[in-house]
């Protein structure tokens, strides 16, 4: 009974000096500060053809997420770098923001929409896994979506995630681990 009383004496002296705390504190304190807003450069200079694709995934990336903005840039600055060749579309991640992309023609040769590629594999550079579940409202379906679809708007699952992975800073892998979405879209 004894250990009860001074138990329930203890939150009362800690509330009693909680609460002139509270009531000093400016009112800005209580409202949260913005989140930091994360930066992350791109090289698409040898993205060739896809150049402006890969700009508007960024762009569809920027506005889905607001905690990251993604940053065309060249040379030593960027930490995403995006190439065009002749295969199918595939990313090397070497974690967070840090990735090589390679626009494989072959997806376009099938008949899938330039900037969706490139946001689906930029998708990947943020962390983001495959879910070919088919569905064209989900940029990280990849090609198990259909060709008619031209979306690059990210689900909100996808964006949030993202939001979550941009919290969170991921060292980059070892070169041996590195993760690779070679089948990308299976992209």
């Amino acid at each position: 009974m004894f250990r009860k009383i001074t138990a329930a004496l203890a939150v009362a002296l800690g509330l009693a000096f909680l609460v002139p705390a509270l009531a000093a504190a400016p009112a800005s304190a209580a409202v949260p500060a913005r989140a930091a807003v994360r930066t992350i450069y791109y090289d698409a200079s040898g993205a060739q053809e896809f150049r402006a694709a890969v700009d508007q995934g960024a762009a569809a990336w920027n506005a889905a997420v607001p905690t990251i903005a993604l940053k065309p840039a060249t040379g030593s600055q960027a930490t995403v770098k995006v190439y065009a060749d002749n295969g199918w579309p595939r990313t090397y991640m070497y974690g967070f923001g840090q990735a090589t992309i390679y626009m494989g023609r072959e997806a376009v040769d099938d008949g899938f929409y330039p900037p969706r590629i490139a946001a689906h594999e930029l998708g990947h550079a943020l962390g983001l896994p495959d879910n070919r579940n088919g569905r064209c409202d989900y940029l990280m379906s990849g090609h198990s979506s259909p060709v008619s679809c031209t979306s690059t708007t990210p689900h909100s699952t996808e964006a949030a995630q993202v939001a979550r992975n941009a919290g969170t800073r991921v060292p980059a892998l070892a070169a041996v681990r590195q993760l690779q979405y070679a089948d990308c879209f299976v992209f």
